[in-house]
């Protein structure tokens, strides 16, 4: 389960190109539960 997220206004949903998780970030030892959230947005 994703616990992560991005919170925003419809007006700036609208302008979502493409979101994702930086997985890389879980790697290794110690690494957090939580990871980046990365939102593309387009003009």
């Amino acid at each position: 389960m994703r616990t992560d997220f991005v919170l925003g206004s419809p007006a700036l949903a609208v302008r979502v190109d493409k979101g994702e998780i930086d997985r890389k970030e879980r790697k290794g030892k110690g690494a957090s539960d939580h990871a980046p959230v990365i939102v593309d947005l387009g003009d």
